[in-house]
């Protein structure tokens, strides 16, 4: 069984007529607008909701098929921004029969997205698509009113069961608007015509000639109520469409009135050509405010989104500047606001290397190629660092200085770390060339030293990792005493200066 929910007790239901509303229609106008309506009467629900109805008299009592039931359900069911909330149905307990939708206090033209929904739900059609159905509410938002209801009415009428009332909904002046199939099989002013898809279509054409010429499609034959209707359904009769601009426009407008329903064009068809003829004026002030800021915030959304990719480029480049001043778990540490407070190591290892003959090199360069040499040079040798276990403290000049073990222990393997990068240095020195002094020989004194050391960062605004220490001290004497031979030399106890 399917829900009744559609179904509205008579005791919820409260007519409210409009005294002012025939004072209102004298100064509305006809233009095509986003105006007030003028209103002459509306339903009360309950304390506050407010509904716009159709009223048709009872002549049987209503039972309902399990056809029409399944509609009414799905009917219900429907929700979309631009459609109006079908509240539902009062009836066998009047004399009149009430259809029920939320109640739109403006009125729009545009239909088609609203439209596209109705025909892909299990209604599939409008049925009484008039520029009076076509609302906006409060928010500017368009909402199509007293859809998929018309196939229903039209067979209680044919079948009299239920019967118009005079001053509701069909007035003859309306029915040009709707398509000669179903205007035939229609009694002109007694009875709703039926719904279809391809009618639809029909009354958006109808739309369009409004929306364009701004006045009634038929106005120049000067016919008007149930003539015009039959010169429609007799003769043929179509609003008349002058060539002009938008040519497209007016194509599309044309198609919508062919005789032939089949042959219509598609409402994708419809939506795409209105949008493109429209595009810089489509729709009413609030509209266009509203593409305007939608406009402005895709543009703000794309620079916000460079301007991150640019502090993100920003952010890589200082981690990467902080990571060459530091080493990467003290800079991971100070960028999440830690502090690094003073260590002591029992072992690591300290590397010095110092290139030969650089005075004489800069005396046979300028300015630019010594940099160049420098930043060579160490860039090689910082690719050496990279494969090891180590980490490089800090150049002075052409002295480059190296430790492991810290700030990371690793087992006492700083040692053999610091020896492979002795020698891979040494080798890489033996193949350089310098560009500038192709003749120049680069030589380096290495010297290394192991043992206990203290560390810690310095400085708040330029910090640095500085080791402390007599291994430190070792390291640099031990590079004083290099000569350019490489051999192992069993000495036993040495004498240290300044040791003893």
């Amino acid at each position: 069984m399917f829900r009744m929910h559609w179904r509205i007790p008579k005791e919820l239901v409260k007519i409210i007529e409009n005294t002012q509303a025939n004072f209102k229609a004298t100064k509305a106008g006809e233009g095509l607008s986003t105006k007030r309506r003028v209103i002459a009467s509306y339903a009360l629900m309950g304390a506050n909701i407010k509904a716009e109805f159709i009223a048709l008299k009872h002549m049987k009592k209503i039972k309902w098929t399990r056809p029409e039931l399944k509609f009414l359900f799905e009917l219900k069911q429907l929700n979309h921004d631009n459609l109006t909330k079908f509240y539902g149905i009062c009836c066998n307990e009047l004399d009149t029969f009430y259809v029920l939708h939320a109640l739109i206090e403006r009125a729009s033209l545009e239909v088609y997205i609203g439209l596209q929904y109705l025909h892909k739900s299990a209604i599939g059609y409008h049925g009484l698509l008039i520029t009076k159905h076509c609302l906006i509410d409060t928010n500017w938002v368009l909402k199509l009113t007293n859809f998929g209801i018309s196939s229903m009415l039209h067979e209680f009428v044919k079948w009299n069961v239920l019967h118009p009332l005079a001053e509701n909904h069909l007035s003859a002046d309306y029915f040009p608007m709707f398509a000669p199939e179903l205007l035939r099989e229609t009694s002109v002013g007694d009875n709703y015509p039926r719904g279809t898809s391809q009618g639809d279509v029909y009354c958006m054409g109808m739309i369009l000639y409004w929306l364009i010429y701004r006045t009634d499609p038929f106005e120049k034959t000067g016919l008007k109520g149930k003539s015009l209707v039959n010169e429609i359904c007799k003769k043929g009769l179509k609003p008349e469409v002058e060539d002009g601009d938008p040519e497209a426009l007016l194509k599309l407008m044309r198609e919508c009135f062919n005789s032939t329903p089949e042959n219509r064009p598609k409402l994708k068809t419809i939506s795409q050509t209105v949008s493109k003829a429209f595009a810089s004026t489509k729709g009413n002030l609030v509209d266009q405010m509203i593409r305007m800021n939608e406009k402005y915030a895709q543009n703000l959304e794309q620079i916000v989104a460079e301007r991150n990719s640019m502090l993100q480029e920003a952010q890589e480049q200082t981690d990467r500047l902080l990571n060459e001043m530091l080493p990467v778990s003290i800079a991971s540490i100070l960028k999440a606001g830690g502090t690094i407070p003073p260590r002591s190591y029992e072992s690591a290892t300290v590397l010095f290397v110092q290139l030969c003959d650089f005075p004489a090199l800069v005396g046979r360069s300028g300015p630019e190629e010594v940099i160049m040499f420098l930043n060579d040079i160490f860039d090689r040798f910082d690719v050496i660092i990279k494969r090891h276990d180590a980490y490089k403290v800090e150049t002075t000049g052409e002295t480059y200085m190296v430790a492991s073990g810290v700030p990371s222990e690793n087992d006492g393997r700083h040692v053999i770390e610091i020896a492979e990068i002795s020698l891979e240095i040494r080798e890489e020195s033996y193949v350089y060339k310098v560009a500038h002094c192709p003749d120049f020989k680069v030589s380096v004194r290495i010297g290394f030293h192991c043992g206990p050391i203290a560390a810690g960062v310095i400085g708040i605004r330029s910090p640095r990792y500085c080791l402390f220490g007599d291994t430190t001290s070792e390291a640099t004497a031990r590079k004083l005493m290099t000569t350019e031979e490489y051999s192992l030399v069993k000495r036993g106890i040495v004498h240290v200066k300044g040791k003893g």
